[in-house]
């Protein structure tokens, strides 16, 4: 294999790839970036560890074809170091690959890339197509809910079920539950079934949300496969393609509508922005065991419209002290005081871009809905912290 290609394009292959690596694998080989020169004057480049996989296609003069599996931190630091120019990367039979810019010269050990798994073929079920924009919303509101408990592993990624016209999107940690529900026009099925479920783990969607952009005009490519997913970025030739593929989970997801309540005995209106901020700050106090912050919600003093309320925020730690916050608010329903874990609350109003949020109470034991106002396809529901 010989190629010559620029420092740009190097670099961004090689950084879009090597996010399909990981430490967990103990074979040297999958530490390794696979780079296969085609006759079509562009370089293959693909990373896996057996459990996702990332490739993508730069542009590049062969001057001869051929493979070879490069391992991926020295390569990836050396053309990093490399000034904007054109590089030469020429491998040999015996799997050492000379590196050479302007005068210097450089060789490095890798490995056959015989012994490298290719990228999967998938047997495709459906495919449907969005914007990134879109789909990198989808990924943020609801990621943040997955599992740790690797005991749980069907909790350890996010549930895509394909019903009709629509797609819910769900993850849930048995404390908090998000749900995005995306309508799609287009949905082409190659099976008679009528509902399509998958478990994607948490790492594939993490590490394919940093290569989303936010952009309303490229989209990005879902196809569904029996234990396989593969997502392809700028599908329509914007770009060259980017392809990432992933293992599903398997196990039964649990029933989630049963736990999302249908009716509340009290409604508040809050602004986003204040609540964050002053949830930030009553966070610096909150015991480093429980984590816990009390909300009571009030009828305002001496206001003239029933609806106007207060809602206090307060917190303490025997170690740090304690502290308040006040916040107007609007409310429908009764007063009502209730615990909750300040870093749950903190991650959805992280993702919320709307100017108000609606948070939506029973009583002190049982689910509360937090949503962003005016907006139906997106709940979060999150369970009170018990006190005594």
């Amino acid at each position: 294999m010989k190629i010559v290609c620029s420092q740009e394009s190097l670099l961004y292959g090689i950084q879009t790839v090597q996010k399909g690596i990981s430490s967990r694998i103990g074979l040297p080989i999958y530490n390794g970036i696979l780079f296969e020169a085609n006759e079509d004057n562009k370089v293959h480049l693909f990373a896996t560890d057996l459990e996702i996989g990332i490739d993508c296609y730069i542009p590049a003069q062969v001057i001869e074809t051929g493979s070879t599996v490069i391992p991926s931190r020295i390569i990836s630091e050396l053309i990093k170091k490399f000034p904007e120019g054109k590089i030469e990367i020429e491998c040999s039979d015996n799997n050492i690959t000379t590196v050479k810019e302007n005068s210097s010269n450089y060789k490095i050990l890798g490995f056959s890339a015989e012994e490298f798994s290719n990228f999967p073929e998938i047997k495709v079920k459906a495919k449907i197509k969005m914007t990134q924009k879109l789909f990198k919303e989808t990924i943020q509101q609801v990621i943040f809910s997955t599992s740790r408990d690797e005991s749980k592993t069907f909790l350890n990624g996010v549930l895509f079920k394909i019903i009709d016209n629509k797609i819910e999107v769900v993850t849930t940690d048995s404390h908090r539950l998000s749900l995005k529900n995306i309508k799609v026009i287009n949905i082409e099925k190659t099976t008679a079934d009528e509902l399509i479920e998958v478990i994607i783990p948490y790492r594939a969607l993490s590490e394919l949300s940093r290569l989303l952009l936010e952009d309303e005009e490229v989209f990005v490519e879902i196809r569904f496969g029996e234990k396989q997913i593969m997502f392809i970025l700028f599908p329509d030739g914007q770009k060259n393609s980017i392809r990432i593929y992933s293992r599903l989970i398997e196990g039964q997801f649990p029933n989630y509508h049963q736990i999302i309540p249908d009716s509340f005995k009290t409604e508040i209106k809050i602004n986003t922005e204040e609540f964050r901020n002053k949830m930030e700050r009553i966070a610096l106090f909150v015991r480093e065991d429980l984590k816990t912050v009390k909300v009571e919600v009030v009828n305002k003093e001496n206001s003239q419209k029933e609806e106007i309320c207060e809602i206090i925020l307060k917190a303490e730690s025997p170690s740090i002290g304690e502290a308040s916050e006040k916040i107007s608010s609007f409310k429908k329903g009764e007063d009502i005081t209730i615990t909750f874990n300040t870093d749950y609350i903190l991650d959805v109003l992280k993702i919320i871009k709307k100017e108000n949020t609606i948070i939506k109470l029973n009583d002190p034991l049982n689910p509360a809905i937090i949503t962003p106002d005016e907006d139906k396809n997106y709940v979060y529901v999150l369970m009170p912290v018990r006190t005594d």
